[in-house]
């Protein structure tokens, strides 16, 4: 008998934690918890501006297609004959009031493309979209010095394609980034309708 209440002394001895048990499990457990919400907010940066990202390439591509749908030889003897380096549509200005009463309506800056690249209103749309909220600017910009290379390449192939194709690259960047810092660029061409 003597023997089990020498055992159940000790088992009343030995209940819970001491203090400094507690708090150095706390210290741990907040150590761990630091290092896993800064994981999740480095992730959810990353995963923010891969989203952006995906988006300028689609603008990109976009823009891309449309050119590409519109008249070929208008294009080429812009570029080419005409020593153009880029089709690029500044927004209307939104500051500017549209009510013909007071000032001069808001025009926009790709009239000068009327004919070449097609209506310029639905141009600045392409050029000049907004994505949840987000302003974006994209520049279509000719790659003279790739057509040139194309043109007086030793292969035959090379010559014969290169009238056409007009080589471009599309370039998106969001308008708050004044930078460019984050500007996507996508290499392609504009292709004539014969070979589409």
């Amino acid at each position: 008998m003597r023997w089990k209440e020498r055992n159940m002394f000790k088992w009343n001895m030995q209940q819970g934690f001491t203090l400094i048990e507690v708090l150095a499990a706390i210290v741990i457990l907040s150590i761990v918890s630091l290092v896993l919400t800064s994981y999740f907010t480095n992730a959810m940066s990353y995963s923010k501006s891969n989203q952006n990202k995906t988006i300028m390439v689609n603008l990109a591509r976009n823009a891309l297609f449309y050119m590409e749908k519109q008249d070929f030889e208008s294009l080429s003897e812009y570029f080419q004959k005409d020593g153009n380096e880029e089709i690029e549509c500044a927004a209307a200005d939104p500051t500017v009031s549209a009510d013909p009463t007071t000032e001069p309506p808001a025009v926009s800056a790709c009239t000068v493309f009327e004919g070449i690249a097609g209506d310029p209103e639905v141009l600045e749309k392409v050029l000049n979209p907004s994505i949840n909220g987000i302003d974006y600017h994209i520049r279509i910009v000719y790659q003279r010095a790739v057509y040139n290379d194309l043109r007086t390449s030793t292969d035959p192939i090379d010559i014969a394609t290169a009238e056409y194709l007009l080589p471009v690259e599309v370039m998106v960047s969001d308008v708050r980034d004044t930078s460019l810092v984050k500007q996507t660029v996508v290499e392609g061409y504009i292709t004539n309708e014969e070979i589409r």
